[in-house]
């Protein structure tokens, strides 16, 4: 029987490096389940885009890191013709590991292995914001990019306090900005701090952000915190970063396919930790991507 092929990508820096102590034990749970291995170690975060999107001769890519990774592979394997595209298959190696909690994925490296081994593919739905893909969020504004500005190590060494550290350090400096949309039928003309087109459960970590979000229903939830002074825009925050946006009647929600979003000024956006596209945004549901899980 011809056996099935994995491609193992791993970023030997994510998650202090647990990866690297068990690689052997991985690669002995893969071929216990049938599968040839090869591996590739990344060097960089366009080095995993681009040997995903090279992955068309295997059936199953995996992805040992953590939400800036698989973020990566998924913009690769997208590039890839559907019926020719390998399964998804993760590892949690990272610091928050959004995606992997939202399809309830062991912590375990040799438990998710036997996950991986064991083949169940669940089809996902998956964002796109410009010419980018995302798995998680698409975010502008207050917190948002404090992925990209944390050195590897702190984060490995502080896990999620490093985020919210970093991210009080950013409010003296911060400058709200102004966004227009339609949805509905309507108009909106907005000064927000916040911005976020949420498609996992999760996001940095924080497990209640948006409570009733699916990955299969062709929606993104979109969460707007409008600026209000500093007194009330922290209490919005907070509202936000606890889960209890019920609260609020000033926080904007709601749910959609596709959004187009302008500002005045020229805003860097973040997709699941990684820099993505500067405003003006077209935010909208991208193709599904088949996972194992």
């Amino acid at each position: 029987m011809k056996s099935k092929r994995i491609r193992l990508v791993y970023n030997p820096y994510a998650g202090r490096r647990k990866l690297t102590a068990q690689l052997d034990t991985v690669i002995r749970i893969f071929q216990e389940s049938g599968h040839e291995v090869s591996i590739h170690r990344a060097s960089s975060p366009e080095d995993v885009e681009e040997i995903s999107a090279q992955s068309a001769d295997v059936d199953r890519l995996v992805i040992a890191g953590g939400d800036g990774s698989i973020h990566q592979a998924v913009n690769g394997l997208l590039r890839i013709p559907a019926e020719k595209r390998p399964v998804l298959g993760i590892l949690p190696v990272g610091t928050a590991n959004d995606l992997a909690y939202a399809l309830h994925l062991p912590k375990s490296i040799p438990e998710a292995c036997k996950v991986i081994g064991k083949g169940n593919v669940f089809e996902m739905d998956t964002g796109k914001s410009n010419e980018r893909y995302f798995v998680n969020v698409a975010s502008a504004g207050l917190l948002t990019d404090v992925s990209q500005k944390v050195d590897t190590r702190v984060k490995n060494t502080l896990g999620q306090l490093a985020y919210f550290l970093k991210g009080i350090e950013t409010l003296p400096s911060f400058r709200p900005f102004h966004i227009e949309f339609e949805h509905g039928g309507k108009s909106y003309t907005e000064e927000v701090v916040l911005f976020m087109a949420v498609n996992g459960l999760s996001v940095g970590g924080l497990r209640n952000l948006v409570p009733r979000a699916s990955l299969t229903d062709g929606k993104l939830d979109i969460l707007i915190v409008p600026a209000a002074g500093w007194p009330e825009t922290l209490r919005l925050l907070l509202s936000v970063l606890t889960g209890e946006k019920a609260n609020s009647e000033k926080i904007i929600e709601f749910h959609t396919s596709k959004l187009k979003i302008d500002t005045d000024r020229p805003i860097k956006s973040d997709l699941d930790g990684e820099a993505g596209p500067e405003s003006t945004w077209n935010i909208e549901i991208g193709p599904k991507i088949s996972v194992l899980c």
